[in-house]
Protein backbone atom coordinates (compact mmCIF):
# COMPACT_ATOMS: atom_id res chain seq x y z
CA UNK A 1 0.00 0.00 0.00
CA UNK A 2 2.63 2.20 1.18
CA UNK A 3 4.49 1.86 -2.37
CA UNK A 4 1.91 2.45 -4.49
CA UNK A 5 0.79 5.28 -2.72
CA UNK A 6 4.73 6.79 -3.00
CA UNK A 7 4.16 6.22 -6.36
CA UNK A 8 0.41 8.06 -7.22
CA UNK A 9 2.68 10.78 -5.44
CA UNK A 10 5.16 10.74 -7.55
CA UNK A 11 2.87 10.42 -10.74
CA UNK A 12 0.95 13.58 -8.96
CA UNK A 13 3.92 15.34 -8.85
CA UNK A 14 5.08 14.81 -12.47
CA UNK A 15 2.14 15.78 -14.00
CA UNK A 16 1.93 19.30 -12.03
CA UNK A 17 5.64 19.79 -12.70
CA UNK A 18 4.66 19.14 -16.72
CA UNK A 19 1.71 21.10 -16.69
CA UNK A 20 -1.11 18.46 -16.80
CA UNK A 21 -3.16 20.15 -13.70
CA UNK A 22 -6.51 18.30 -14.97
CA UNK A 23 -4.81 15.07 -15.01
CA UNK A 24 -3.27 15.45 -11.40
CA UNK A 25 -6.53 16.55 -9.89
CA UNK A 26 -7.72 13.06 -11.15
CA UNK A 27 -4.67 11.43 -9.77
CA UNK A 28 -5.11 13.34 -6.54
CA UNK A 29 -8.48 12.82 -5.94
CA UNK A 30 -8.21 8.59 -6.77
CA UNK A 31 -5.53 8.55 -3.86
CA UNK A 32 -7.55 10.39 -2.05
CA UNK A 33 -10.40 7.94 -1.98
CA UNK A 34 -8.00 5.03 -1.39
CA UNK A 35 -6.20 6.36 1.19
CA UNK A 36 -9.27 7.43 3.01
CA UNK A 37 -10.54 4.10 2.22
CA UNK A 38 -8.10 2.44 4.05
CA UNK A 39 -7.22 4.66 7.14
CA UNK A 40 -3.97 5.79 6.34
CA UNK A 41 -4.17 9.47 8.05
CA UNK A 42 -0.92 10.16 6.46
CA UNK A 43 -1.02 9.81 3.29
CA UNK A 44 -4.57 11.28 3.32
CA UNK A 45 -3.02 14.65 4.52
CA UNK A 46 0.18 13.90 2.34
CA UNK A 47 -2.68 13.80 -0.73
CA UNK A 48 -4.47 16.77 0.71
CA UNK A 49 -0.95 18.58 0.94
CA UNK A 50 -0.58 18.39 -2.67
CA UNK A 51 -3.88 19.02 -3.98
CA UNK A 52 -3.54 22.16 -2.33
CA UNK A 53 -0.66 23.05 -3.76
CA UNK A 54 -2.29 22.23 -6.93
CA UNK A 55 -5.02 24.94 -6.18
CA UNK A 56 -3.11 27.49 -5.33
CA UNK A 57 -1.58 27.21 -8.67
CA UNK A 58 -5.11 27.15 -10.33
CA UNK A 59 -5.71 30.55 -8.65
CA UNK A 60 -8.45 28.53 -6.38
CA UNK A 61 -6.81 30.59 -3.33
CA UNK A 62 -9.63 29.00 -1.23
CA UNK A 63 -9.66 25.67 -1.37
CA UNK A 64 -5.69 25.97 -1.48
CA UNK A 65 -6.09 27.94 1.96
CA UNK A 66 -8.65 25.33 3.68
CA UNK A 67 -6.06 22.19 2.00
CA UNK A 68 -3.06 23.83 3.68
CA UNK A 69 -5.08 24.71 6.99
CA UNK A 70 -6.17 21.25 6.96
CA UNK A 71 -2.42 19.53 6.78
CA UNK A 72 -1.32 22.34 8.46
CA UNK A 73 -2.85 21.37 12.23
CA UNK A 74 -2.20 18.22 11.99
CA UNK A 75 1.38 18.56 11.32
CA UNK A 76 2.57 21.38 12.79
CA UNK A 77 2.53 20.28 16.42
CA UNK A 78 3.51 16.63 15.51
CA UNK A 79 7.16 18.59 13.81
CA UNK A 80 5.64 16.34 10.48
CA UNK A 81 8.82 19.16 8.30
CA UNK A 82 8.19 17.16 4.81
CA UNK A 83 4.22 17.95 5.25
CA UNK A 84 4.50 21.48 7.23
CA UNK A 85 6.86 22.33 4.46
CA UNK A 86 4.33 21.63 1.59
CA UNK A 87 2.03 23.75 3.35
CA UNK A 88 4.73 26.81 3.19
CA UNK A 89 4.58 26.21 0.04
CA UNK A 90 0.95 26.17 -0.43
CA UNK A 91 0.95 29.45 1.35
CA UNK A 92 4.13 31.08 -0.98
CA UNK A 93 2.21 29.81 -3.70
CA UNK A 94 -1.80 31.67 -3.48
CA UNK A 95 -0.48 34.99 -2.02
CA UNK A 96 1.93 35.09 -5.21
CA UNK A 97 -1.82 34.19 -6.76
CA UNK A 98 -3.28 37.29 -5.02
CA UNK A 99 -0.07 39.30 -5.43
CA UNK A 100 0.17 39.65 -1.59
CA UNK A 101 4.19 39.43 -1.83
CA UNK A 102 4.92 39.96 2.01
CA UNK A 103 2.90 36.91 2.51
CA UNK A 104 4.54 34.94 -0.19
CA UNK A 105 7.69 36.03 1.27
CA UNK A 106 7.06 35.28 4.97
CA UNK A 107 5.51 31.41 3.85
CA UNK A 108 9.09 30.78 1.50
CA UNK A 109 11.34 32.03 3.98
CA UNK A 110 9.65 29.33 6.36
CA UNK A 111 10.74 26.82 3.86
CA UNK A 112 13.99 28.13 3.58
CA UNK A 113 16.27 31.46 4.42
CA UNK A 114 17.63 33.59 1.52
CA UNK A 115 20.72 32.22 0.43
CA UNK A 116 20.61 28.53 1.15
CA UNK A 117 19.49 25.22 0.02
CA UNK A 118 19.50 22.64 2.70
CA UNK A 119 19.47 18.58 2.15
CA UNK A 120 16.33 18.37 4.52
CA UNK A 121 14.49 21.39 2.74
CA UNK A 122 13.13 19.27 0.04
CA UNK A 123 10.64 22.19 -1.26
CA UNK A 124 13.40 24.54 -1.01
CA UNK A 125 14.57 24.16 -4.64
CA UNK A 126 11.15 23.75 -5.78
CA UNK A 127 10.23 27.42 -4.56
CA UNK A 128 13.62 29.05 -5.58
CA UNK A 129 11.56 31.48 -8.34
CA UNK A 130 8.77 32.07 -5.77
CA UNK A 131 11.47 33.58 -2.77
CA UNK A 132 13.32 35.45 -5.41
CA UNK A 133 10.28 37.07 -7.05
CA UNK A 134 8.34 37.66 -3.31
CA UNK A 135 11.81 38.93 -2.47
CA UNK A 136 12.48 41.52 -5.39
CA UNK A 137 8.64 42.77 -4.70
CA UNK A 138 9.13 43.68 -1.36
CA UNK A 139 12.29 45.58 -1.82
CA UNK A 140 14.90 42.58 -0.69
CA UNK A 141 16.60 42.76 -3.45
CA UNK A 142 20.15 41.39 -2.27
CA UNK A 143 17.64 38.60 -0.45
CA UNK A 144 16.66 37.85 -4.14
CA UNK A 145 20.34 37.87 -5.69
CA UNK A 146 21.81 36.09 -2.70
CA UNK A 147 19.15 33.61 -2.92
CA UNK A 148 19.76 33.19 -6.74
CA UNK A 149 23.35 33.15 -6.53
CA UNK A 150 23.20 30.01 -3.75
CA UNK A 151 21.16 28.05 -6.60
CA UNK A 152 23.64 28.50 -8.73
CA UNK A 153 26.45 27.83 -6.33
CA UNK A 154 24.16 24.93 -4.76
CA UNK A 155 24.86 23.02 -8.36
CA UNK A 156 21.20 22.86 -8.86
CA UNK A 157 21.18 23.06 -12.57
CA UNK A 158 23.13 19.92 -12.35
CA UNK A 159 20.43 18.37 -10.56
CA UNK A 160 17.29 18.26 -13.29
CA UNK A 161 16.23 20.42 -15.95
CA UNK A 162 13.45 21.79 -14.23
CA UNK A 163 15.77 23.21 -11.62
CA UNK A 164 18.44 24.67 -14.31
CA UNK A 165 16.02 26.35 -16.00
CA UNK A 166 14.70 28.30 -12.54
CA UNK A 167 18.19 28.80 -11.40
CA UNK A 168 19.04 30.58 -14.92
CA UNK A 169 15.68 32.53 -14.76
CA UNK A 170 16.29 33.63 -10.98
CA UNK A 171 20.07 34.59 -12.11
CA UNK A 172 18.74 36.68 -15.30
CA UNK A 173 15.24 37.97 -12.88
CA UNK A 174 18.22 39.37 -9.75
CA UNK A 175 21.11 40.82 -11.83
CA UNK A 176 21.62 44.76 -12.25
CA UNK A 177 23.64 43.98 -14.99
CA UNK A 178 22.02 43.98 -18.79
CA UNK A 179 24.53 41.89 -20.25
CA UNK A 180 23.71 38.94 -17.73
CA UNK A 181 20.35 39.03 -17.79
CA UNK A 182 20.17 38.63 -21.71
CA UNK A 183 22.63 35.83 -21.00
CA UNK A 184 20.35 33.95 -18.34
CA UNK A 185 17.13 34.62 -20.37
CA UNK A 186 18.32 32.95 -23.12
CA UNK A 187 19.99 29.54 -21.44
CA UNK A 188 16.47 29.39 -19.42
CA UNK A 189 13.90 30.24 -22.65
CA UNK A 190 16.24 27.85 -24.98
CA UNK A 191 16.59 25.30 -22.67
CA UNK A 192 16.03 22.10 -24.20
CA UNK A 193 13.79 20.95 -21.66
CA UNK A 194 12.21 24.31 -21.31
CA UNK A 195 8.94 23.61 -23.05
CA UNK A 196 8.05 20.50 -20.55
CA UNK A 197 7.86 22.88 -17.71
CA UNK A 198 5.01 25.49 -19.06
CA UNK A 199 4.14 27.39 -15.72
CA UNK A 200 8.21 28.15 -15.12
CA UNK A 201 8.72 29.02 -18.57
CA UNK A 202 5.82 31.28 -18.60
CA UNK A 203 7.05 32.86 -15.38
CA UNK A 204 10.30 33.82 -16.93
CA UNK A 205 9.20 35.68 -19.80
CA UNK A 206 6.85 37.26 -18.15
CA UNK A 207 9.61 39.18 -15.49
CA UNK A 208 11.57 38.93 -19.54
CA UNK A 209 8.57 40.68 -21.05
CA UNK A 210 8.30 42.94 -18.16
CA UNK A 211 11.89 43.64 -18.28
CA UNK A 212 12.42 44.55 -21.65
CA UNK A 213 9.24 47.04 -21.72
CA UNK A 214 11.59 48.88 -19.50
CA UNK A 215 14.55 49.06 -20.83
CA UNK A 216 14.31 48.23 -24.81
CA UNK A 217 10.25 49.16 -25.19
CA UNK A 218 7.17 48.06 -25.61
CA UNK A 219 7.66 46.42 -29.03
CA UNK A 220 10.42 44.32 -27.85
CA UNK A 221 8.11 42.87 -24.77
CA UNK A 222 5.29 41.98 -26.57
CA UNK A 223 6.62 38.29 -27.83
CA UNK A 224 7.91 37.63 -24.40
CA UNK A 225 3.81 38.62 -22.81
CA UNK A 226 2.08 37.05 -25.78
CA UNK A 227 3.66 34.02 -24.92
CA UNK A 228 3.44 33.56 -21.72
CA UNK A 229 -0.01 35.45 -21.54
CA UNK A 230 -0.71 32.00 -24.35
CA UNK A 231 0.56 29.41 -21.90
CA UNK A 232 -0.79 30.97 -18.70
CA UNK A 233 -4.27 30.23 -20.45
CA UNK A 234 -3.63 26.77 -21.71
CA UNK A 235 -2.37 25.79 -18.29
CA UNK A 236 -5.94 27.53 -16.34
CA UNK A 237 -3.92 29.95 -14.37
CA UNK A 238 -6.61 33.01 -14.14
CA UNK A 239 -4.35 35.30 -12.10
CA UNK A 240 -1.49 34.89 -14.24
CA UNK A 241 -3.10 35.09 -17.48
CA UNK A 242 -4.25 38.36 -15.57
CA UNK A 243 -1.29 39.77 -15.14
CA UNK A 244 0.15 39.08 -18.47
CA UNK A 245 -2.59 40.67 -20.49
CA UNK A 246 -2.45 43.52 -18.20
CA UNK A 247 1.94 43.75 -18.92
CA UNK A 248 0.73 43.21 -22.69
CA UNK A 249 -2.32 46.19 -22.08
CA UNK A 250 0.60 48.52 -21.16
CA UNK A 251 2.47 47.66 -23.56
CA UNK A 252 0.44 49.27 -26.47
CA UNK A 253 -1.11 45.96 -27.36
CA UNK A 254 -4.70 45.48 -27.19
CA UNK A 255 -5.97 42.27 -26.13
CA UNK A 256 -9.06 40.43 -26.32
CA UNK A 257 -10.61 41.61 -23.25
CA UNK A 258 -14.46 41.34 -23.76
CA UNK A 259 -17.04 43.28 -22.31
CA UNK A 260 -18.14 40.14 -19.75
CA UNK A 261 -14.50 39.92 -18.34
CA UNK A 262 -15.01 43.83 -17.49
CA UNK A 263 -17.74 43.45 -16.04
CA UNK A 264 -16.66 40.22 -13.67
CA UNK A 265 -15.72 42.09 -10.61
CA UNK A 266 -17.69 41.19 -7.68
CA UNK A 267 -19.30 43.23 -5.25
CA UNK A 268 -16.66 44.10 -2.75
CA UNK A 269 -13.91 44.66 -5.24
CA UNK A 270 -16.16 46.82 -7.38
CA UNK A 271 -16.72 48.57 -4.13
CA UNK A 272 -12.96 49.10 -3.35
CA UNK A 273 -12.33 49.89 -6.80
CA UNK A 274 -14.66 52.61 -6.48
CA UNK A 275 -13.29 54.15 -3.27
CA UNK A 276 -9.67 53.60 -4.66
CA UNK A 277 -10.87 55.39 -7.84
CA UNK A 278 -11.91 58.43 -5.67
CA UNK A 279 -8.70 59.02 -3.94
CA UNK A 280 -8.63 56.83 -0.53
CA UNK A 281 -5.99 55.06 0.49
CA UNK A 282 -5.55 50.97 1.52
CA UNK A 283 -5.82 52.10 5.17
CA UNK A 284 -9.10 54.31 4.56
CA UNK A 285 -10.84 52.23 2.22
CA UNK A 286 -9.86 49.35 4.96
CA UNK A 287 -11.41 51.39 7.74
CA UNK A 288 -15.01 51.88 5.71
CA UNK A 289 -14.99 48.27 4.62
CA UNK A 290 -13.72 46.23 7.81
CA UNK A 291 -11.12 45.15 6.03
CA UNK A 292 -6.68 44.86 6.76
CA UNK A 293 -5.14 47.19 4.15
CA UNK A 294 -3.44 44.17 3.01
CA UNK A 295 -6.54 42.62 1.90
CA UNK A 296 -7.54 45.93 0.06
CA UNK A 297 -4.28 45.49 -1.52
CA UNK A 298 -4.85 41.89 -2.54
CA UNK A 299 -8.59 42.67 -3.95
CA UNK A 300 -7.02 45.76 -5.71
CA UNK A 301 -4.31 43.35 -7.03
CA UNK A 302 -7.29 41.37 -8.72
CA UNK A 303 -9.40 44.31 -10.45
CA UNK A 304 -6.53 45.54 -11.95
CA UNK A 305 -6.00 43.00 -14.83
CA UNK A 306 -9.71 42.63 -14.96
CA UNK A 307 -10.14 46.15 -15.93
CA UNK A 308 -6.53 45.91 -18.13
CA UNK A 309 -4.91 48.34 -16.42
CA UNK A 310 -1.71 48.66 -14.56
CA UNK A 311 -2.10 51.43 -12.22
CA UNK A 312 -4.52 53.23 -9.33
CA UNK A 313 -4.64 56.64 -11.96
CA UNK A 314 -6.56 54.43 -14.53
CA UNK A 315 -9.18 53.07 -12.46
CA UNK A 316 -11.87 55.91 -12.90
CA UNK A 317 -11.30 55.66 -16.43
CA UNK A 318 -12.02 52.01 -16.63
CA UNK A 319 -14.90 51.62 -14.42
CA UNK A 320 -16.28 54.24 -16.36
CA UNK A 321 -16.26 51.29 -19.38
CA UNK A 322 -17.89 48.80 -17.70
CA UNK A 323 -21.49 48.31 -19.50
CA UNK A 324 -24.22 48.83 -17.73
CA UNK A 325 -22.30 50.95 -14.82
CA UNK A 326 -23.75 52.22 -11.52
CA UNK A 327 -21.86 53.42 -8.85
CA UNK A 328 -22.01 51.08 -5.78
Amino acid sequence: MADAMTMLHLIMLDQIGVGEWAEAEHTGQRCLEVTTAHGHALFVLHTQAYLGLLAALRGEVERARELQATVEAWARPRGVGFLTQITDAIGTTAALAEGDYEAAYLHAIGITPPGTFQPYAHQAPRTLLDLVEAALHTGRTQQARTHALAAQDAGLPDISPRLALTTYGALAITTTDPTEADHMYHRAESHPAAPHFPYELARIRLAHGIRQRHTQGPKAARRFLIQAMESFERLGAPTWTERARAELKASGLTTHTTSAQLAELTWQERRIADLAASGLTNKEIGERMHLSPRTVSSHLYRVFPKLGITSRAALRDALGKIPGDQNV
